[in-house]
């Protein structure tokens, strides 16, 4: 589904405006048990024809509020019919960013991270927060099995904590957000290059080995060799122990605990929700029959200032549980970009140098071309057999005369995981060993040429389930005696080509003393892409794995 063309956006932001403006001038007042309508509105005496209001909920609190919006029916101060839904808050993101149809009108996702993610999309007044129907706190369930095992040790922070791996698990964010809330404060620390890198490791795995909540309790009872410990809500959690044999023990960082709310969100719609029907619903869900109805179900809720549920047999987590700060919006998009683009593979186009200067020398018996092999084959084998990859050796005139890069693979496809990707990957790894013979002819560096080649073959066959790049592996500067681009052009081109929702992102990658680094910047900033210059060619592997975990 495409994104909403400007005529559609106009006419939806006119409909918002006056959206806007009914919420605000229509308010609900509850007294004596009866809602009734503030102002000239009044309750409606007949209701032959329902307004139908599409609810979009999570599982864990469909039930909920399906009950209170048969109540505000029945109850016929709003002529309106509830269609109340489970679907998961990454499934309504989507829809609203796309602007499908059915999209819902009213929504209550599990984190306000979803909300923040689609503003970032749309812009500000497309998802409107009414109030917060509940809050639960995110910690970490240890299994009896796994109490004395390392991992389950206290420890400072999330970001730490993720950093672990081990038999840490996460639940799938399809679901919940409770690995979200994890990666953003974990995200929100402050992290040298070495600590970052290696949490974004562990989220590498992390993203591809999650579990639903369903497996991992009944992992827990399974002994060690099958339990894990994972992140999960206070709500989970006292759902779990009123269920099991054996509760969860518990486990919080020194940092505090992070959280999972619950907003009520309007969204924008050419025919939007009429103000009294939204009101009417989050009343009855805040009001004090709604509170204890969340409260019962584990839920924290506003009207008892956020503290512990004690229904039946209470929370193990006390009402003075530590919490991490409020992270802004800016960072809990950024966190989430981040566990996106990880989470997604990477769809990789490298552009490896084989110029003359790639012969010289760096350390006893080895060649700048031969630490590149050694970091192609060594990449080929750690990067996930998921991850897609196409190499182009360039220089010039590889092909005859104009004709600067040469493919050494049939396109970009998968490194593994079938016997044809393995079968694909093992080719490649034997056509990285015959670099040196390139190197041989001596040629010089047809870089902006190149790129911008590579660039349109990239944006070309883009594919959306993939986070694509562009990858220039490189130890000099351009010098294409048959001429071509230059910088200036080539930026103009990658301007002009680059597509925001489409991003095809270059990585250029420096080695030695001989590049210009200013240049390749240049050219990586104007496809929002990274840079990395490295004085000492051996680290040119450590780099090449760094620019993948920092695709983002």
């Amino acid at each position: 589904m495409a994104t909403p063309t400007p005529a559609v956006r106009a006419a939806l932001r006119r409909r918002r405006i006056a959206a806007g403006a009914g919420l605000g001038a229509l308010l609900l007042a509850t007294a004596g048990g009866t809602t009734a309508m503030v102002g000239s509105v009044q309750a409606a005496p007949t209701c032959t024809a329902p307004r139908n209001v599409t609810v979009a909920t999570t599982d864990e609190m469909y039930d909920l509020v399906f009950a209170q919006a048969r109540k505000v029916e029945n109850q016929r101060t709003v002529c309106v019919h509830y269609d109340v839904r489970n679907i998961p808050s990454s499934t309504v993101d989507l829809q609203l960013k796309t602007g499908a149809p059915e999209a819902p009108d009213i929504w209550i996702p599990d984190a306000s991270l979803w909300v923040n993610d689609v503003s970032s999309k749309l812009g500000d007044g497309w998802v409107n927060v009414i109030g917060t129907v509940a809050t639960s706190p995110v910690v970490l369930g240890v299994p009896t099995a796994l109490k004395g095992d390392p991992l389950a040790k206290p420890v400072d922070t999330w970001a730490n904590m993720l950093a672990r791996g081990g038999l840490l698990t996460v639940q799938d964010p399809g679901s919940t957000s409770s690995a979200l809330t994890t990666m953003q404060a974990a995200n929100n620390t402050s992290l040298d290059h070495d600590k970052r890198t290696k949490l974004l490791r562990s989220v590498l795995q992390l993203s591809r080995g999650t579990m639903s909540m369903t497996t991992l309790s009944q992992r827990a009872t399974q002994g060690p060799g099958l339990a894990r410990i994972f992140p999960l809500s206070e709500q989970q959690l006292i759902a779990y122990d009123r269920s099991a044999k054996t509760p969860l023990d518990t486990l919080v960082p020194a940092q505090g605990a992070t959280q999972m709310d619950y907003p009520y969100v309007t969204t924008v719609k050419a025919d939007p929700v009429p103000a009294p029907a939204a009101r009417a619903l989050y009343s009855a869900l805040t009001s004090p029959d709604g509170t204890q109805a969340l409260t019962k179900a584990g839920f924290r809720t506003p009207a008892r200032d956020g503290r512990a549920p004690a229904y039946p047999s209470g929370s193990p987590l006390g009402r003075d549980l530590k919490l991490v700060p409020p992270i802004s919006v800016k960072q809990t998009v950024a966190s989430y970009k981040a566990w996106v683009d990880l989470a997604r593979d990477a769809r990789m186009l490298v552009l490896i140098d084989v110029s003359g200067s790639m012969s010289t020398p760096v350390n006893a018996g080895s060649t700048r071309i031969d630490l590149l092999v050694g970091t192609a084959v060594g990449a080929l084998g750690a990067l996930p057999p998921t991850t897609q990859l196409g190499a182009w050796a360039f220089s010039t005139n590889l092909q005859g005369k104009g004709k600067d890069w040469v493919p050494l693979s049939n396109g970009i496809n998968t490194i593994g995981g079938t016997p044809a990707g393995l079968k694909y990957r093992d080719q490649l790894t034997a056509t990285a060993k015959t670099l040196p013979k390139y190197v041989a002819r001596n040629g010089d560096t047809a870089l902006y040429d190149t790129i911008w080649a590579a660039y349109q073959y990239s944006t070309k066959t883009y594919d959306n389930n993939y986070v694509n790049s562009v990858v220039v592996l490189t130890d000099g500067t351009n010098d294409d005696p048959g001429g071509g681009l230059d910088l200036k052009g080539l930026i103009a081109n990658l301007k002009k080509q680059y597509r925001a929702d489409r991003p095809v992102k270059i990585v250029t990658i420096a080695m030695g003393t001989d590049t210009d680094p200013t240049a390749l910047k240049q050219i990586a900033t104007s496809t929002d892409g990274l840079s990395y210059t490295t004085r000492d060619p051996s680290e040119i592997t450590s780099v090449f794995v760094d620019a993948f975990l920092q695709r983002n």
